[in-house]
């Protein structure tokens, strides 16, 4: 007979497991530390998943889609491309930006895993047909193509979470909050707005 799943047991095993991968990597993370960690039988651990692939790969599928399916639920409250670039610069950002183990796995681990390309590929071209909604309404002119303005985000995006992951795991003694009024202050620069945090419904001077 199966064993009956409880979904508090799966999710403390998944966000263990975040840590663990995020620690000590694929390869070094171990079931046995695992079950230890969430207090289970290691036999408990392969009820919710069969394997530690399995179980590394819904750490990154769920993490993502949380980020992601956030992410365009917050678009589509804006009513402009100038509130919607604001949202991702004081509400997005910093989220993300906190959980520092899904971004070590993301960065180190997710290419093995899972399709990493069509995630940031669908993130690249939510991103450049906001980008481009904000050049037209703020009237700025724009002549490179998508797939170079595609290649810039992705190596702007992955440079912003490795500086975050690095900062930690390095002691770089760069803030978030630094990497985050750059990402602001290069958009603002470009596109002569003001991304006020009360555009995100956040109040001034946050």
């Amino acid at each position: 007979m199966a064993r009956e799943k409880d979904e508090g047991k799966r999710q403390a095993i998944l966000a263990a497991a975040k840590r663990l991968f995020a620690e000590h990597g694929f390869h070094g993370a171990g079931i046995a530390d695992l079950a230890g960690q969430v207090g289970l039988p290691v036999g408990s651990i392969y009820t919710y998943f069969d394997n530690k692939e399995a179980l590394i790969r819904c750490v990154i599928e769920e993490g993502w889609d949380g980020f992601f399916t956030g992410l365009t639920k917050v678009l589509a409250e804006a009513p402009s491309a100038e509130a919607r670039m604001a949202l991702i610069v004081h509400r997005v950002l910093p989220g993300l930006f906190e959980d520092v183990d899904l971004i070590s796995i993301l960065l180190l681990e997710a290419s093995r895993f899972v399709g990493i390309e069509a995630k940031l590929e669908s993130l690249t071209g939510l991103v450049v047909g906001l980008v481009r909604d904000l050049a037209a309404e703020r009237g700025v002119a724009m002549s490179f193509p998508d797939e170079l303005a595609r290649a810039a985000l992705t190596l702007f995006f992955l440079g912003s979470l490795d500086t975050v992951r690095l900062s930690r795991v390095a002691g770089l003694g760069i803030p978030k909050e630094s990497v985050i009024a750059f990402i602001r202050l290069s958009i603002e620069n470009s596109f002569h707005v003001d991304l006020d945090p009360r555009l995100a419904g956040l109040p001034a001077g946050a």
